[in-house]
């Protein structure tokens, strides 16, 4: 028997035993004493077994608490491997990306100056492509001025030998035919002797 059951059996005695209309209890002493003697008997036993149990919680409590310490001294040592990692991993990151971004307005600040000479170059190309293309064609036009006046002055130059050649030519033929008109006329002046075999 529990020692609440006991002290439940006690409080029934001392109620069933109040007089009705009065301030007074009638109880049967030796079913008391008895009960108590049985309660005395038993605390020790309950007792140690509360303190037992007492203590095996004062020992859970504690075992709790230095697990609770270690766990929270692990969490903290992570916490702390997991932030210093973390922030090696944003600084290595950060400087990374810093690095691609500065390689990248060089290469865009490259680009632009390729673009730029590109287009310098391009446009000065272009001018003295012109210039040269300019240039060919005025020698050019001034060579064919100058064979087209070549080959007129040589052509008129051609054309008035000739024509002093032929005037010179027609000269000497018409002496040559003079001569030749006056041997006919010679000739025919002369009587013609009949000659007989």
């Amino acid at each position: 028997m529990t020692l609440m059951s006991q002290l439940e059996d006690l409080e029934a005695m001392i109620v069933k035993g109040r007089v009705p209309g009065t301030a007074r209890t009638l109880v049967n002493l030796e079913k008391i004493i008895a009960v108590i003697e049985e309660m005395k008997g038993e605390m020790p036993n309950q007792l140690n077994e509360a303190e037992g149990v007492v203590r095996q919680k004062d020992a859970i409590i504690k075992q709790a608490e230095l697990e609770a310490r270690r766990i929270r001294a692990y969490a903290d040592e992570e916490a702390t491997t997991i932030r210093n990692l973390a922030e090696e991993q944003a600084n290595t990151l950060l400087t990374t990306s810093q690095a691609e971004a500065h390689k990248m307005i060089q290469d865009t600040e490259i680009t632009r100056m390729a673009n730029e000479n590109a287009t310098v170059i391009e446009a000065d190309a272009q001018k003295r492509a012109g210039k040269i293309i300019d240039d060919a064609e005025s020698q050019v036009n001034g060579i064919l001025n100058e064979a087209e006046t070549s080959a007129s002055q040589r052509r008129t130059g051609a054309d008035n030998y000739a024509r002093e050649v032929l005037f010179t030519l027609e000269e000497r033929i018409a002496d040559t035919l003079g001569q030749v008109r006056g041997g006919i006329d010679l000739l025919d002046a002369r009587p013609t002797a009949y000659v007989a075999d």
